[in-house]
């Protein structure tokens, strides 16, 4: 047990096995979060969310390092700049869609908080950072599903479609319209040989489920694949 103790407080302080410990460990609770939003194929990926807490566990560290070999200052100076600071970026991944619809807010919150858990790791506070990791983890993958079943749908809904050449982005509006759905915006993305991605903004005028929207542009012949963003 006291060896135990001996260790904890050995990688509190600074040396090489601590500060690679750190960023080491940033990375990878940067990139659980990033995982997320990746396969919901938001901008920020999980490359920006490594990134994201890497850097701030870094400031961090470099703080307490000033700290400690200058012996004047506070610490935690750096990291009140992160905590601010990181709003430009998260800022950044917000966007209106349609005419009410605001997305990004999840990814830019997710951004902050990668931030914040990038700090607690950079001066040694492991235990919040690895739990405030795998909390982070659960709201965003897994209570998606809840507040979908709880909450009203909404007005406005994204669908991520992969489709082939044999139908067009004229033809799923024709499809969906039918249903009540119309598109409000189309984002394509890369095309591939065999495939092509959008990201399509409906409007859910009769607030049919996700379920419901998603199996409509599953049945039209030629896409591939669908999936809910929002």
């Amino acid at each position: 047990m006291e060896m135990l103790e001996m260790g904890i407080g050995y990688l509190k302080e600074l040396n090489g096995l601590s500060i690679t410990l750190r960023v080491l460990l940033a990375v990878v609770c940067g990139g659980v979060i990033g995982l997320e939003r990746g396969r919901a194929h938001q901008p920020a990926g999980m490359r920006t969310y490594m990134l994201v807490c890497m850097g701030a566990a870094v400031v961090m560290a470099t703080g307490h390092y000033m700290y400690d070999v200058f012996q004047t200052g506070d610490p935690a100076r750096l990291g009140a700049q992160v905590i601010s600071g990181i709003g430009f970026l998260g800022a950044g991944s917000i966007i209106t869609s349609g005419q009410t619809k605001v997305r990004g807010l999840t990814t830019a919150a997710g951004l902050w908080t990668a931030a914040c858990i990038g700090l607690a790791i950079g001066i040694g506070f492991y235990s919040a950072g690895i739990l405030a990791t795998l909390a982070v983890y659960l709201i965003m993958a897994r209570f998606k599903k809840l507040e979908y079943k709880f909450l009203l749908e909404d007005v406005y809904c994204g669908v991520y479609v992969e489709f082939d050449g044999t139908v067009t982005i004229s033809d799923i509006a024709q499809h969906m319209a039918g249903f009540g759905l119309e598109i409000e915006e189309v984002q394509m993305g890369k095309q591939g040989k065999e495939f092509r991605k959008a990201m399509i903004t409906l409007k859910n005028k009769k607030e049919e489920s996700r379920d419901t929207v998603i199996r409509q542009m599953e049945q039209i012949h030629g896409v591939r694949y669908a999936k809910y963003i929002f």
